[in-house]
C-alpha cells in the first residue's frame, strides 16, 4: 500500500464533500440535485477507504438507526411506499438520499477528525467553493453563466434556485467567518484565503436574493464577532500593542462584513425588492396553516415521504393556488419539521428530536474541548434554522451534513467494535453507480422532452424510455413524459396519445393518488376519443385537487364531446372561479355555450 494513501483519500472525501454543490447535468432535465448527490456519494466512499481521523459518536449512528427503521414504518404503511421509500423527483428524499446525508456526517467526521490541524484544509476546501460560486453567480447574474441564459428573476447559479445558493455561500461565510476574524497572534497559514472566500461568500448571499439567508448570516457572523471577543478579553497570555491590535480584527473585520452584506443586499435590484415585500412569507404561513390540517388528519405515522405533492391539493384552498399557479402543484411544506410530520407523525417527530438531543449534547462538549470546531457548528446551527422555515435539497444539505460530521468527530478507538467503513463503501458505492445510471436517464429525459417539443414523437418516446430504464426507481421518469406527451396529444398529434397513455398508467401504478398522473392520463384519453374513460379518470383528480382548473377543464372539454353540455358548463364555471383570468377558460365557455341546445 502507497505511504501517501491515507493522506490522498481524506483530501479527496473534503474536497469532493466541499464541492459537490457546485456541480450540475450538462444538458439535463432536473440538472442541480443527482450531480451533486453523485459527488456526495463519490466523497463517502473515499472517506470509507481511508485510515479514520475520526468518528461520529456511537449514540448517534443509533439514533440514526432508529430514525431510520420509523421511516421505513411510516413509508411501508403508507399509500405508495414505492415511492415513499424511493424518493422521487425534484428532491429525492427516500432512504437512499437520506441514508448518504447520514453518511456524509460519517465522513465528515471521518476525515477531518477532532483538533486544530484539519482547520487549514477545511478553509482551503470551503474558501475554493465560496470563490467558485460568486464567480458563477456574478457570471449567472449577467446573463453569461456556462449554464445558459435565465428566465429567472434571481440567480439561482449552479444550486437551481436562489434560496439553495444562498443556503451554501451562508454555510460557507459562516465557516471562515471565525477563522478570519481571530486575532492574528493565533496564525493561520490560510488567513489571506479565508478573508477572500469570506468576502466572496458573503457577496453571493447578498446576490441570492434569499431573506432567510441574509438575516441567519447576520446574525452568525454578529455571533462570530462577539464569541472571538469574548475569546480575546479571557486569553490572558495577549498583551501589549500588537496584540492589542489584533484584537480589533473580529470586531472591525465583522462589522465591515455585516455592513458590506448589507449594503449589497440594498444595491442589488432583486435583493432590494424582496426585502421590501412580505407577500411570499405570508403565503409560507397561509401554506404550513393548511399542511397542519393534512398533519392533524394522519398524526401518528403522518402519509409517508414523497407523498406531498398527492396529498396536500386536497387541503389546498383558492387563496393558495392563486399564489402558486394554478399549474404548479407543491412539493414540500417549505419546514422540515411539518417535513418529518408530513413523512412519518409524531413517531418520526420524536426520533428526530432524539436524535437532535444526542447532537445537541455531543456539540456542546465538542465546542467546550474544542473550539476550533466553533465556525462549522455556527454553520450547521444556521443552515438548520433556514432548513425550519425552507425546503431541504441535495446541494445545502449535504455540506451541511459533512460540516456536522467535523463538529461530532470523536476518536476513532472509541468506536473500535462499530466498523462501519466496509458497509459503508460498498453502500457509497452502489448509490454512485444508481446515481451515474441517474444522471444519464436525466439527460435522456430532457433529449425526449425537446424530441416532443420538435413533434418528433417516436424520438420522444425512445428517449423518454430510455430515461425510464435509466432511472427505475424514479416514477417522475414516467409521470414527466406521461404529461408532456398528454400536452402535444392535447395540441392534435394522435400519435403521443397512446405513448402518453402508457407512461401516466406506469405512474399510477406507483403513485395512484397523483392528480398530475390523473390528468396526464385522461388528456390522453380524450385524445384517443375515449372520453367516457377520460371523464371517469377526471372525476378522480378533481375529487383529489378540488381547487385546481386542469382537472374541471378537461372533464368539460369530455363531457361537451359526450353531448353533456350542462354538465361541462359547470365545470369550466368552476374552473373560472378558481382562475378568472384565463382566456382558455373564457374561450370553452363560448364555444361550449354555442353548442348548447338552449342557445339561440
Amino acid at each position: 500500500m502507497p505511504q501517501d494513501r491515507p493522506d490522498v483519500l481524506p483530501a479527496l472525501g473534503l474536497w469532493l464533500a466541499a464541492l459537490a454543490p457546485l456541480c450540475w447535468i450538462p444538458g439535463g432535465f432536473s440538472r442541480f440535485v443527482l450531480a451533486k448527490l453523485l459527488l456526495s456519494a463519490l466523497a463517502v466512499l473515499a472517506a470509507a477507504l481511508t485510515t479514520p481521523r475520526g468518528a461520529l459518536p456511537r449514540a448517534l449512528v443509533l439514533a440514526g438507526v432508529a430514525w431510520a427503521a420509523v421511516f421505513t414504518l411510516a413509508g411501508l404503511a403508507g399509500d405508495t411506499p414505492y415511492a415513499s421509500l424511493l424518493g422521487r423527483w425534484p428532491r429525492y428524499e427516500g432512504l437512499p438520499v437520506l441514508a448518504l446525508y447520514g453518511a456524509s456526517c460519517w465522513a465528515g467526521a471521518r476525515v477531518m477528525g477532532r483538533g486544530e490541524a484539519g482547520r487549514a484544509r477545511l478553509s482551503y476546501a470551503v474558501g475554493s467553493l465560496a470563490l467558485a460560486l460568486a464567480v458563477l453567480s456574478a457570471l449567472d447574474a449577467l446573463g453569461v453563466s456556462p449554464l445558459g441564459p435565465s428566465t429567472e428573476a434571481r440567480t439561482g447559479s449552479v444550486l437551481g434556485n436562489a434560496t439553495d445558493q444562498g443556503a451554501v455561500a451562508m454555510l460557507a461565510a459562516l465557516v471562515l467567518a471565525g477563522p478570519a476574524l481571530r486575532p492574528a497572534d493565533h496564525g493561520s497559514r490560510v488567513r489571506g484565503y479565508e478573508v477572500t472566500g469570506l468576502v466572496a461568500a458573503v457577496a453571493t448571499v447578498a446576490v441570492s436574493g434569499s431573506r432567510t439567508a441574509l438575516g441567519l448570516t447576520l446574525l452568525g457572523l454578529l455571533a462570530t464577532v462577539v464569541l472571538q471577543v469574548r475569546d480575546n478579553a479571557s486569553d490572558r497570555r495577549a498583551h501589549g500593542p500588537t496584540a492589542a491590535r489584533s484584537r480589533l480584527l473580529a470586531p472591525l473585520g465583522g462589522s465591515a462584513s455585516i455592513l458590506a452584506l448589507v449594503l449589497l443586499a440594498l444595491v442589488v435590484p432583486s435583493t432590494r425588492d424582496r426585502l421590501l415585500g412580505l407577500g411570499t412569507a405570508e403565503a409560507r404561513l397561509h401554506q404550513w396553516r393548511l399542511t397542519l390540517d393534512l398533519v392533524l388528519d394522519h398524526p401518528l405515522l403522518g402519509i409517508g415521504a414523497n407523498r406531498y405533492v398527492d396529498a396536500f391539493p386536497a387541503y389546498e384552498d383558492t387563496v393558495f393556488v392563486d399564489f402558486t399557479g394554478p399549474q404548479r402543484l407543491a412539493d414540500s411544506p417549505h419546514s422540515v419539521i411539518l417535513q418529518v410530520l408530513v413523512a412519518g407523525g409524531l413517531l418520526l417527530l420524536v426520533a428526530t428530536l432524539l436524535g437532535v438531543v444526542v447532537v445537541a449534547r455531543r456539540a456542546r462538549e465538542a465546542l467546550l474541548d474544542h473550539p476550533e470546531v466553533r465556525p462549522a457548528a455556527v454553520a450547521v446551527a444556521g443552515y438548520l434554522v433556514l432548513a425550519c422555515v425552507n425546503f431541504t435539497t441535495a446541494g445545502p444539505t449535504c455540506l451541511a451534513a459533512f460540516l456536522l460530521g467535523t463538529v461530532l468527530a470523536v476518536r476513532p478507538e472509541e468506536r473500535e467494535r462499530f466498523r462501519l467503513h466496509l458497509p459503508v463503501a460498498v453502500v457509497a458505492a452502489g448509490l454512485a453507480v444508481a446515481l451515474a445510471a441517474a444522471c444519464l436517464g436525466d439527460r435522456a429525459l430532457q433529449r425526449g422532452l425537446v424530441a416532443a417539443d420538435q413533434r418528433a414523437v417516436d424520438d420522444a418516446t425512445g428517449e423518454f424510455d430510455r430515461a425510464a430504464r435509466w432511472r427505475a426507481w424514479d416514477v417522475a421518469a414516467r409521470l414527466i413524459p406521461a404529461r408532456i406527451l398528454a400536452e402535444q396529444a392535447a395540441a392534435g398529434d394522435p400519435e403521443a396519445a397512446a405513448s402518453g397513455e402508457a407512461f401516466a398508467r406506469d405512474a399510477l401504478a406507483r403513485v395512484p393518488g397523483s392528480y398530475e398522473a390523473l390528468v396526464a392520463l385522461a388528456v390522453n384519453l380524450s385524445a384517443q376519443g375515449r372520453l367516457d374513460e377520460s371523464r371517469d379518470v377526471l372525476d378522480r383528480a378533481a375529487a383529489l385537487a378540488p381547487r385546481r382548473p386542469d382537472a374541471y377543464v378537461q372533464r368539460a372539454i369530455a363531457r361537451a364531446g359526450l353531448g353533456e353540455v350542462d354538465d361541462a358548463l359547470v365545470d369550466l364555471r368552476r374552473a373560472q372561479e378558481i382562475n378568472p383570468r384565463s382566456a382558455v377558460v373564457r374561450r370553452l365557455i363560448r364555444q361550449v355555450s354555442a353548442s348548447s341546445p338552449a342557445s339561440p
